[in-house]
Parts: C-alpha cells; sequence; structure tokens
C-alpha cells in the first residue's frame, strides 16, 4: 500500500522541505537513512570510517610506496546506533471528506503539524551530545565566534578541516554572520537554515542550539556522529493509507491515515524514527568562552 491522498502526500513531502535545515545538518555527518523497518529502541549497525587514510608520500624515489595497494591506511567499523527518538504528530479529521481535496486548508495544518512535531528535535539531540567530559579532544577559548575567532578556531582544528563541521551556538553564529558580507555565504541558507557550507574550508558551519552548559561550539570531525533513520511501518493492513516519503537523501517520515469507529474520526499520525551517536570523542574538540 502507497499513499493515495493527493493532499496527504503533498503535506507530507511539505512537512519535508520544513524540516530540511534539521535533516541538512544531520547531513554533514555519517548517515544511514533508509525506510528499512525498524522499532522503537531497536539497534541498526552503521559503517563508518573511524581512522583517517594517511597520505601516501609522493617522492619519485618511493615507487614501494607509490605502488602499494594492500597495507591499510584506515578502518571502516560497524558502529551500534539505537534508534530511541521518535517525534509524532497526530491530527484527527472530523469526517472523511477532509482528506479528499487535495487544496483544502486542513492539509496545511497537517504539515505544519509534521514540522512543529519533527523540526528542531534533531539538531537539539545532536547538540546535547557535545559536552564538556564527552569531548575529550580538547577545547578551544574563544569570545564571541566573530572572524577573529574562527581564525584562532580554524587553526586549532587537530582534524582536516575540509572534513570537520565548526558548530556553534546561535549567538556566536549570528554574530559570524554579522561580521560576513552577505555575497560571502552566498544565499538565504545560512540565515534560513543555520547552515554555511564551505567558509574557511569546513565542510559546513552550523548554529546549533541546546548546546550543553559551557559550550559555545564544537569541532566535530564528520564522521565523528553517526545519524540513522528508519521507517516505523511494517505491516500495513487496517489502514486507510499508509506509506513512506522521503527526501533525495532518504530520510523517512513515516505516515498512517486510519478510522477510530468509536471516536467517529479519522486520525492521521506521521512520525521520524531515528538516533545518533557520537563514536570518535577523541577526535571532538569544544569551544568554550573566553
Amino acid at each position: 500500500m502507497a499513499l493515495q491522498s493527493p493532499g496527504l502526500i503533498k503535506a507530507a513531502n511539505d512537512a519535508l522541505v520544513g524540516i530540511s535545515g534539521d535533516i541538512n545538518i544531520a547531513r554533514l555527518f555519517a548517515t544511514d537513512l533508509s525506510d528499512d523497518f525498524a522499532e522503537y529502541g531497536d539497534t541498526v549497525k552503521v559503517m563508518v570510517a573511524t581512522a583517517t587514510a594517511g597520505e601516501l608520500n609522493l617522492d619519485p624515489g618511493q615507487g614501494e610506496t607509490l605502488n602499494d595497494y594492500e597495507t591499510d591506511s584506515g578502518n571502516v567499523t560497524p558502529v551500534s546506533v539505537v534508534l530511541n527518538h521518535q517525534p509524532k504528530a497526530t491530527m484527527a479529521a472530523p469526517r472523511a471528506s477532509a482528506f479528499e481535496a487535495p487544496n483544502a486548508p486542513y492539509w496545511g495544518r497537517c504539515s505544519q503539524a509534521m514540522i512543529d512535531a519533527i523540526d528542531g528535535s534533531i539538531s537539539t539531540v545532536l547538540g546535547g551530545l557535545f559536552t564538556t567530559t564527552a569531548c575529550t579532544g580538547g577545547k578551544v577559548v574563544c569570545a564571541t565566534g566573530g572572524k577573529a575567532d574562527v581564525a584562532k578556531i580554524t587553526a586549532s582544528c587537530k582534524g582536516r578541516v575540509s572534513r570537520t563541521v565548526l558548530a556553534l551556538e546561535p549567538v556566536y553564529f549570528a554574530t559570524l554572520l554579522g561580521d560576513l558580507d552577505a555575497h560571502v555565504y552566498g544565499g538565504d541558507e545560512a540565515i534560513r537554515q543555520g547552515i554555511i557550507r564551505g567558509l574557511y574550508g569546513f565542510k559546513g558551519v552550523i548554529a546549533l542550539r541546546d548546546l550543553p552548559t559551557g559550550v559555545k561550539g564544537a569541532l566535530i570531525p564528520d564522521t565523528s556522529v553517526v545519524v540513522a533513520a528508519r521507517k516505523t511501518l511494517k505491516d500495513e493492513s487496517g489502514f486507510i493509507e499508509a506509506g513512506t516519503v522521503m527526501d533525495e537523501n532518504g530520510f523517512p517520515i513515516t505516515v498512517t491515515r486510519h478510522l477510530s469507529p468509536a471516536k467517529r474520526k479519522e486520525f492521521l499520525n506521521a512520525d521520524v524514527l531515528w538516533g545518533a551517536k557520537l563514536v570518535q570523542p577523541a577526535k571532538v574538540q569544544y569551544i568554550a568562552a573566553s
């Protein structure tokens, strides 16, 4: 069975657009997103590169090194991630006809309810990972998060900058934006979604809310955090319609519609099942105020 109501399909896809800021933040890290079935509390295995490959010596006299294609220079390791987050939206309609008109105001309310339930939950959970005790890669001290501070942060980055995500709490991020000309960050994604890709050579500079006390940001190698998401629907029987919508990156929202004779209403449910884990804390440096 798949989703059939044009309005429901549109509402679910509009919700994906509405939470795209959170999805795009998650996509900066190692991800395993699919429409495979899972239940709350399940553990999934995600393959992650847990060691950075060493660079080959390109000295012409090092022919043996150049032609060695069987010596490991990095590891790919399965990491266990618990799917322990499931934001959900439930909406009721007093009559079936509310589901039939694709442009009815009801669908706009449904889409907004999905966004309200899911949006921000991913970035909030990710922010909570970076405590001062969890980030054992060290501390970088800076004052405001402006351009001068970012230069210091960049110089202090222990990992490869192009594979590192610089996360800043919202005030620091806003201070940085205020120091930059709009053409530098190249569009409205920085303002609307809190993401600047490629700034100062970083994989991304992001605004991350709900960072722990004492943490103003973090330098996060992209394979240090793993995000996994799955669909929650296994048996589609008993539903009027049910299915999973996914964005171009494979992030799934499971949507179901069923009738409750006792309440004489139809109900629409939408949820996302996902989990995140800090898998290489020794590579993560946290940022503190001076």
